[in-house]
């Protein structure tokens, strides 16, 4: 699956080895912290892809886990324009990540 999603981390300028953060990030912040420990582990945190993939897990929520919780809190079941804009201003984070750590570290 990552790899069939390279086309999409070339276009938003983010390194392949952090797209299954990608993947797994709006769905379970366990699982995403996983996933940064072992690219942490493989590249180190001082790495472009370490800060990347660190950026990403600072700036970026778990999507499904929130819309859940807050919405079931409250009683909202139209979840109509919420998940779709959640989602889109994930991916404008993952790649605002990238773009960041280019410029900036």
């Amino acid at each position: 699956l990552t790899f069939s999603l390279s086309p999409i981390s070339r276009a938003l300028m983010i390194p392949k080895e952090v797209m299954p953060l990608v993947l797994i990030r709006p769905i379970s912040g366990s699982g995403a912290l996983a996933v940064l420990d072992g690219i942490l582990k493989a590249h180190g945190p001082d790495s472009f892809i370490g800060r990347v993939a660190s950026v990403m897990q600072g700036t970026t929520e778990t999507t499904f886990y929130v819309i859940t919780m807050y919405y079931g809190a409250v009683g909202i079941k139209a979840t109509k324009h919420t998940l779709p804009s959640a989602l889109f201003a994930d991916v404008v984070a993952f790649a605002a990540a990238g773009i960041a750590v280019r410029l900036f570290l």
